[in-house]
């Protein structure tokens, strides 16, 4: 089969590999129907990798398909069924795993991280790692399953309510997902960041009150001119340290932030004090919830295709990669088992 394979440094190839074998009773193949390029793997194949990815696996970690062949252990799925995958695999052993914080499990398993994920025509995944798509769920939407559940389990976090003013940093498949997620909870005054006119056009499509293109002006005037307040909510979807250090001017007193973007190259600079004198709660939050994030999908007002910008063939990841990296593109979705015939005919 073909498969996207992270040769190191900053490489990824497309080539032929043996298909997978189930080796456990709880195994199942999946026939990929759709996959979307994350910026976690952008920073996977930075030089120096922002993010650890392991050489040799297969990449992608947000993924759907279709059970194709099943282990004899496996129940509750049936040949044939749609499903969306959890990429973490918990070890079920470490500290966080027995105390009921398996999500940052300190020996887990990710696929297409540190074992073959979704960037192929067939995937092998364990059924633990699976959840049931509704029918009514595209594999448009149930691609991005993965995603969602992250920023599910960031709302829940998080906490919003009509009420907040809410200060989101960045508008790349992350953020805008945010946007229609704090939407859907009722967010009124909603300003987002975002880098370059494209950019700033899907954070306005995507239901944002207010974009800032950083290229040509400082949130900090635009907030002070639309807000009476600071933001009582801010949510860092980057990850790069300068976004803290300025965010923390900011927040209102007892404000919230959430940090979410992931980059392990990122250093910021704070007061310890102005986090006691104003009694600021500072999170980092990297779970999922895919329970919330499957119930969601459904919501016909969700609008996660408002930012599907390219649909591409698994040969042409390269490409997709590259036009996420230069912000040409924001959701780019990757078809293994060649484009849709709907799509081809576009």
């Amino acid at each position: 089969m073909k498969a996207a394979v992270f040769e190191g440094e900053g490489v990824l190839t497309v080539k032929e590999v043996e298909m997978p074998k189930i080796q456990r009773s709880t195994e199942l193949i999946l026939k990929v129907e759709c996959a979307s390029i994350c910026g976690s793997d952008i920073h996977g194949l930075s030089i120096p990798p922002g993010q650890y990815m392991k050489p040799g696996i297969i990449y992608g970690h947000e993924f759907c398909g279709t059970i194709m062949e099943m282990g004899d252990g496996v129940e509750g799925f049936d040949v044939g069924e749609r499903v969306a995958v959890n990429p973490r695999v918990r070890c079920g052993t470490c500290y966080e795993c027995i105390h009921n914080k398996g999500d940052l499990c300190s020996d887990s398993y990710h696929y297409g991280q540190t074992g073959d994920g979704g960037f192929a025509q067939y995937a092998l995944v364990d059924a633990r790692q699976l959840y049931h798509v509704d029918k009514g769920v595209s594999p448009e939407l149930a691609a991005q399953a993965e995603p969602l559940a992250c920023v599910m389990n960031a709302a829940k976090i998080a906490r919003p309510v009509p009420t907040d003013y809410v200060l989101l940093y960045g508008a790349g498949p992350v953020g805008l997902t945010f946007i229609r997620v704090l939407k859907l909870f009722g967010i009124k005054n909603l300003i987002v960041t975002a880098k370059g006119k494209d950019r700033v056009k899907e954070a306005k499509n995507c239901g944002a009150d207010i974009v800032v293109d950083v290229q040509k002006e400082s949130v900090v005037d635009v907030m002070r001119r639309e807000w009476p307040y600071r933001a009582d909510l801010i949510i860092d979807a980057v990850g790069r340290g300068d976004v803290l250090s300025e965010a923390f001017e900011l927040l209102n007193p007892r404000g919230r932030m959430i940090l979410f973007g992931l980059d392990n190259n990122a250093r910021s600079v704070i007061s310890p004090g102005a986090i006691v004198m104003n009694e600021y709660t500072l999170l980092g939050v990297l779970g999922k919830d895919f329970p919330a994030a499957i119930e969601i999908l459904k919501h016909k007002d969700l609008g996660l295709e408002r930012f599907i910008t390219h649909r591409i063939p698994l040969e042409e990841i390269g490409t997709g990669i590259e036009l996420m990296r230069s912000k040409q593109a924001c959701r780019v979705l990757v078809y293994p088992n060649g484009l849709p015939q709907e799509i081809s005919a576009e």
